[in-house]
Formats: structure tokens, sequence, C-alpha cells
């Protein structure tokens, strides 16, 4: 009999794997209003239906129900009445909650009400991929087509946080979104501030990570356990997974509250600025930090103004001493010439004694007859 139980719990385990993922992916869409709010239904095949009135789990599968809306001036994506695109905080990601249901995505397709109030409701850690709002269009695109990439990590009962599900099976689906501007804007128009349509949505499997030579490996690119994500630590201004914004890809919510990811630098002093505010009041926090402040920074402030000075000090006796060496060296350079206009005197006196010398010489040398030799007369 135990055998029987096991095997027949494992073919409805392997069944509803199958089932889940071979419905149409068009059933799992249902449009509220056309290219501004859509319901999608996102099957979970490792959580099972919770039957919120016994308080246990059924033996069949249940979903997850998202509703993407744009807001009426259709700037801000909302995903179950929560700003996503873009975020009320730019870094603080959305607390995100879902509706559990128990039927297939085929029954959703013909369900004709879309009140979900009385399902139990979950909180979701997720995976979410979404552009860069912080920027704005440029002369080399003006038109804005942002896309979204949407997955569940893991799911608790706020009322039981025992009961917990991670989503890290390969049959687990994940949802795209994508989005497009009403109409072309000039070069550097903020994305934030471009009216939005919703084109196309759709529930597709996750993608099968690849090793270096291409072969595809047992991992997904939006699942990642909590423990396999890296530390958070002082040094680090908001221990973000990507550089740009959205800065935040892999939201488990045990990691953040209201002032940010905890652990970082930001999510520190920002805490201690929000206790500061709610026990003194604004005002009063402003003007005790700026006592704290001057307290603090006076002595860094006198070390600097004195290092200041001696630089200026320095730099100051180093002008006098090049000024001094000049004037010597002019003075030098002076004394160097009065003595080399001397000396030239002296020679070119020498050399017009010798050449006057050497005049007198050759004048007496020309006018002295040469000796002639005389011829005594014979005598007859």
């Amino acid at each position: 009999m135990a055998v029987f139980i096991r095997s027949l719990l494992l073919s409805l385990y392997l069944i509803s794997h199958v089932y889940a993922n071979n419905e149409p992916p068009q059933d799992a869409v249902k449009w509220l209003e056309p290219e501004r709010s859509v319901l999608i239904h996102l099957a979970t095949p490792d959580l099972y239906f919770w039957n919120q009135l016994n308080q246990i789990s059924t033996h069949y599968p249940g979903a997850f129900i998202f509703n993407f809306t744009l807001t009426r001036d259709n700037l801000t994506l909302l995903l179950n009445d929560e700003p996503i695109l873009p975020r009320a905080s730019p870094y603080v990601p959305t607390p995100l909650r879902a509706h559990q249901v128990g039927f297939t995505a085929s029954d959703f397709a013909h369900r004709v009400g879309t009140d979900f109030g009385g399902a139990p409701v979950m909180d979701l850690d997720y995976y979410i991929e979404t552009p860069d709002t912080t920027s704005g269009t440029s002369i080399y695109n003006t038109k804005y087509n942002p896309r979204i990439r949407f997955d569940i990590l893991r799911a608790t009962i706020p009322d039981l946080p025992g009961y917990t599900a991670h989503f890290s099976s390969n049959s687990q689906n994940q949802i795209w979104l994508f989005l497009e501007d009403l109409s072309e804007h000039p070069p550097n128009t903020p994305y934030s501030r471009i009216p939005l349509k919703i084109r196309y949505s759709k529930v597709d499997e996750r993608w099968r990570e690849r090793r270096s030579h291409g072969a595809i490996s047992e991992g997904t690119t939006t699942y990642k356990a909590l423990k396999s994500l890296p530390s958070c630590y002082m040094w680090s201004w908001l221990c973000a997974d990507i550089d740009e914004y959205p800065y935040y890809e892999f939201i488990y919510q045990e990691n953040f509250d209201q002032y940010g990811k905890k652990g970082s630098m930001r999510h520190f002093l920002t805490r201690r600025w929000g206790n500061m505010v709610g026990l003194l009041g604004f005002w009063h926090a402003v003007v005790l930090l700026g006592v704290c402040g001057s307290m603090v920074l006076s002595p860094f402030v006198y070390a600097a103004t004195r290092a200041v000075k001696s630089v200026l000090e320095m730099y100051r006796n180093r002008i006098q001493e090049v000024d001094d060496w000049v004037a010597d060296e002019e003075v030098e350079g002076l004394l160097m010439n009065d003595r080399y206009y001397g000396d030239f005197e002296e020679v070119e006196g020498s050399e017009q004694a010798e050449d006057a010398v050497r005049k007198g010489s050759e004048k007496t040398s020309v006018e002295k007859p040469l000796p002639m030799k005389e011829e005594k007369s014979s005598t007859l």
C-alpha cells in the first residue's frame, strides 16, 4: 500500500510538471484593457495550491496571478498595484505579493471573473530585468521600447513564515512584457517621462545557462539561491547586482527594507538619518547633524588649513630663494662682464704695442741700406 501511494504521488508530480508546461501559452494571458492592462497566469509546478480554509496543501499545482497595468498617464507600469517601471525609489526594490489560484491556464482563459480577493496571498521573492529609466533618448535613438523579464524565486505565506517554496526547477516558466512608446520624442527626453503602451506579453520557458564550451548546464539565468548571492559589506555603497539602474535583479525581500539593501553603506546612513528624524523631527535633526558635523570635522578643517598654510609658506620661501639666487647671479654676471672688458682692453693694448714694435722694426729694416762690398782701385 505504501509503495502504491508513493508511486501515485510521484506520478501526480510528474504529470503536474508535464501538464503545466504543455498548456497553450496564449491561455495564460488575458487582456483587461488593450495596450494598458493585462492579467497573466503563471503556473508553479513546484508549489501546490494552498487550501486557506483548512490550512493545508493540496495535491495539485497552483499558479500566481499577475496584473500588469499602466497608470492613466501611461508613465508608470504597475505590477499588482506596485510601481516597477520606474520604481518608487531607485534604490529600494518593490515589495511584491500575488494571489495564488488552483486552476490551470485553460480554466483561467475561460474564466469570466477577474476578482481573486478570496484567494490566498503570498509574499514573493523575484528576479526582474528592466531597462534604465534614469537616462533618456539621444540623437541616434528617439524611440523607447522597454522590455521586462520577470521570474519568481521563492514564495512565502505571510502568516506562516515556515511555509516556503523555492522555484529552482527548470520547468518553471517566466514572464515577458514588451512595451512601446506612443510616439517619438526629441533627444534628451527622460525615459521616465515617455508615455507607454503594452504591446505584447507572453509566458515562456526559462533561459538555460551555457558553459564556456556552449553546453547547456542545469541552472537558469534567472534563478539564484539566496546563499549563492554575494555578501553585502559596509564598504559597498549599494551592494548592487549590476552597475546601472535598476541596480538589483535578484530581489529577496529579507535582504531589503525601506532604507535599501541591508549591510550597505547607504542603508547604514539612511537608517540612522531616518531614526534621527523620527525621534527629533526634521529640523532638529538637521541642527544636531550640523553641530555634530562641525565638532567632528573641525580638527580635520584645522589640520587642512595648517597644511595649506605650510605649503604656501614653503612656496613663498622657495620663490624668495629663487629671487635671491637670480639677483646674485646678475651681480656676479656684471662683475664678470667688467673683468672681461678690462682684460679685453689690456689684451688689445698689448696687441697694439706688439703691432707697433713689429711695424717699427719692419720700417727700420727697409730704410737702412744694405752694406756694399768696396773694391780697391789698382794703381797703374
